[in-house]
């Protein structure tokens, strides 16, 4: 019998010290914590029914696209420098809850923009513009580009028209448009650009002036493959590349190339 008692004795004192390592109190103190957290921690709190409508109404307000993304807010939006360009000041709620300021490129005199590539079928050639680039301080090769001003009424096809006649020095044709929508010109560019194809336009009888900041010479018979190495060697600008490659895939796709 004492030898039974003494037995329970020692296992009960090994429990004990068992227990009582610091190791071991800091394992339950974890798992304890764990099982807590796991039960009893408050979900991230989700958006109201509303949330949605508030947004549009603060991307309204302040100047956003109707059709930007709902879960990020505008929560102000300011004009912080206002010349050929403007800068816009705006202030982002994020996904995650975070507070972000960004500075926007705009342009004063319009919202967006368009790009016109002009394509003779019988030649299988495009007419370029070689035009002087103030940013890389270089002349570089281009398709007819310009903004949607209020005198073409903000009508993307009527400012493309003047934009290749006043840029090409040419007129008419057939015209398809390139995207489906506006496409955003960079991620921190407000200008959304349009982009068309003009298949066998004429030679304009008393085409309109350039703008007087424009240095613009006209080069047509330009073949494709020509285009691709001035792309590649970038001797082109991005949004002048990425429409020539829109009117090429759209060349292919109508057998005219």
């Amino acid at each position: 019998m004492s030898c039974t008692l003494q037995h329970k004795s020692s296992n009960n004192t090994s429990i004990m010290r068992i227990l009582s390592s610091p190791i071991l109190r800091l394992i339950l103190c974890l798992l304890t914590n764990y099982v807590i957290g796991a039960f009893c921690t408050i979900p991230p709190s989700l958006p109201s029914k509303n949330y949605a409508q508030s947004t549009q109404t603060t991307l309204e307000t302040r100047g956003g696209s109707k059709d930007g993304d709902e879960s990020f807010e505008i929560l102000d939006e300011k004009l912080a420098y206002s010349g050929w360009r403007t800068i816009v000041q705006r202030k982002v709620k994020m996904r995650n809850g975070k507070v972000v300021d960004f500075d926007l490129v705009g342009v004063k005199t319009g919202e967006a923009a368009v790009l016109v590539f002009a394509f003779d079928t019988k030649t299988k050639t495009v007419t370029l513009v070689r035009e002087y680039m103030p940013a890389s301080h270089k002349v570089l090769w281009g398709v007819a580009a310009g903004l949607i001003e209020e005198k073409h009424g903000h009508d993307p096809y009527l400012a493309a028209q003047h934009e290749l006649e006043e840029e090409c020095h040419l007129t008419g044709g057939e015209w398809i448009p390139l995207s489906n929508a506006s496409t955003a010109m960079d991620k921190y560019a407000l200008t959304k650009i349009h982009a068309y194809l003009v298949l066998d336009p004429e030679p304009a009888v008393n085409p309109k002036p350039l703008d007087e900041e424009e240095d613009i010479e006209i080069v047509s018979g330009v073949t494709i493959d020509e285009i691709m190495e001035y792309i590649a060697n970038g001797e082109m600008n991005l949004v002048g590349g990425w429409g020539c490659m829109l009117a090429i895939s759209k060349l292919r796709e109508l057998n005219l190339i």
